[in-house]
C-alpha cells in the first residue's frame, strides 16, 4: 500500500489551522474545512498529472526547492506572525498554483466557491495557502531522493486522489486519467450517490437510442428531444436535487453529442464548446469582431508557447466541432497579462495562438478555415493589479469569422 499523502496532510491540518484560516478570510470553519477537502486532492491530482513527463517532474522539483520546508512545518505560526507572514505565504502559493495548475486554477476556484459556499476571493486565497502546504509535505517526503523519488511517490497517489475528489471535479480539472473516478463520485457525498450506479447507464442507453434514430442529421448538435432521453435527463435531474447538484455534470456531459457521432469529452456546461455551438446554431447571432470565447482547459509551460499534453482533450473537442460545422471559420487570439516586457508578451501571445492553430490543423482542420493573432497585454478582461485578474488575462480565445 502506497503512502497516502492526502491522509497524512489531513492529519496536519489541525482544527486550530482551520479556525485561523477562517478568521483571516472571514469565512466559517465548516466551509473552510470542506473547501480544503476539495482543494487538496485537486492540487495533488494536477501535480501527479504534471509529473507524468520528465520536464514536468523537474518543474515540480524546482518549485519545491524554493520552499522553506522548516517554516511550512509551522504554518499555524505564520498566521500568528501577522499580515506580512501570511502575505509571504500567499505569494509563495501563487507561484506554485501558476506552476502546477496554470489557467485551470480559475476552474478550481469557481468549483470550490460553489462546492463549499465561499467567496471567490476566499477560495483563491485558500488555494494559495493549501498549495505550499501540500508541496512542503511532498518536499519533506522526498528529501535526498531526487526526481525518481518524487515520481515514485506521486504515481502511487492516483487511487487515493480518485477516492477523495469531490464529484464532478475530476472531469472539470481533466483528471479522469488518474483512475476510476466513479469511486470518488460515490464517496464524495457521504454515501448518498448510489443512484449513479444505474443513472449513468440509463442516460448512456437513452443517448445511444436517440443517436441511432437521428444518425442522418448533419451539421447540428443532436438535440435531446426523444421521450427516452428526456425521461433519463429528467430522472437524473430529480435525483440530483436529493443527492447534490454535482449530478448535473453527468447530464450536461452526455448531452453534447455532435451530428458526426462524436461525444464531446469532459465539456463543461458553460465552457467554450457549448458557447461555440450555441453561437453557431443561433441564426440570430451574427458574426462580428467582438464576440470571443475563451478556452478553459488549455495549459502552456510557464513563460513558453509549448502546450501541455492535457490540452489535447479540449483541442480535439474544438476540432470535432469544426468538422461537424464545415462552413465555420475561426480566428484564434492569444493574450497575456501586463507583467514583463510588452514586446515579449506580444511575441508569447502570438506564438501560443499559432501553436493552437497548428494543433487544430494537425487534427484535420483545413488551414484555410483558421487564422491566428497575438494581442499581448491588450484587451484585458480582468484587473491586472490582482493575481485573479492577471490569470483571467492570460488566455487563448476563439472568434467565429464565418458560419
Amino acid at each position: 500500500m502506497s503512502l497516502n499523502i492526502l491522509e497524512l496532510v489531513k492529519d496536519q491540518i489541525s482544527s486550530n489551522l482551520t479556525q485561523q484560516a477562517a478568521n483571516y478570510l472571514g469565512e466559517s470553519e465548516s466551509a473552510i474545512g470542506k473547501a480544503l477537502g476539495g482543494l487538496m486532492p485537486a492540487i495533488l491530482g494536477s501535480t501527479v498529472e504534471k509529473a507524468t513527463n520528465p520536464a514536468g517532474a523537474q518543474g515540480i522539483m524546482d518549485l519545491i526547492s524554493k520552499l522553506d520546508l522548516q517554516q511550512l512545518s509551522d504554518i499555524t505560526g505564520m498566521f500568528s506572525g501577522g499580515t506580512q507572514n501570511v502575505n509571504g505565504l500567499l505569494q509563495s502559493g501563487g507561484g506554485i498554483v501558476d506552476g502546477i495548475l496554470g489557467n485551470k486554477s480559475n476552474l478550481l476556484i469557481d468549483f470550490i466557491s460553489k462546492y463549499a459556499g465561499l467567496k471567490s476571493g476566499s477560495s483563491s486565497s485558500l488555494l494559495k495557502m493549501a498549495a505550499p502546504l501540500l508541496m512542503g509535505f511532498i518536499g519533506k517526503q522526498i528529501q535526498g531522493k531526487g526526481v525518481s523519488g518524487l515520481t515514485s511517490l506521486l504515481m502511487g497517489q492516483k487511487e487515493h486522489i480518485s477516492k477523495q475528489l469531490p464529484a464532478g471535479l475530476g472531469n472539470i480539472m481533466g483528471l479522469s486519467n488518474l483512475g476510476n473516478l466513479s469511486d470518488g463520485l460515490s464517496t464524495a457525498t457521504s454515501g448518498s450517490t448510489s443512484w449513479l450506479k444505474w443513472a449513468i447507464p440509463l442516460v448512456l442507453g437513452a443517448g445511444l437510442v436517440y443517436f441511432l434514430s437521428t444518425k442522418g442529421c448533419e451539421n447540428k448538435v443532436v438535440e435531446t428531444t426523444t421521450d427516452a432521453m428526456n425521461t433519463a435527463v429528467e430522472t437524473t435531474k430529480e435525483l440530483a436535487d436529493s443527492t447534490g447538484a454535482m449530478a448535473n455534470d453527468v447530464v450536461n456531459y452526455f448531452q453534447k453529442t455532435l451530428s458526426t457521432g462524436f461525444a464531446l469529452v469532459n465539456a463543461s456546461p458553460d465552457g467554450i464548446e457549448s458557447q461555440l455551438i450555441t453561437f453557431i446554431d443561433d441564426s440570430a447571432k451574427k458574426v462580428d469582431k467582438t464576440t470571443w470565447f475563451n478556452f478553459d482547459r488549455l495549459l502552456f509551460d510557464t513563460g513558453k508557447a509549448t502546450l501541455q499534453p492535457s490540452s489535447k482533450e479540449q483541442l480535439v473537442n474544438i476540432a470535432e466541432i469544426l468538422k461537424a460545422y464545415p462552413s465555420v471559420k475561426i480566428k484564434i487570439g492569444g493574450y497575456t497579462d501586463n507583467v514583463g516586457d510588452a514586446k515579449a508578451n506580444l511575441k508569447l501571445s502570438t506564438d501560443r495562438a499559432f501553436n493552437v492553430m497548428n494543433e487544430l490543423i494537425a487534427l484535420g482542420i483545413d488551414k484555410t478555415r483558421l487564422a491566428a493573432e497575438g494581442y499581448g497585454q491588450e484587451f484585458p478582461v480582468g484587473d491586472n493589479t490582482t493575481e485573479e485578474g492577471r490569470q483571467q488575462n492570460r488566455r487563448i480565445a476563439v472568434r467565429v469569422t464565418a458560419k
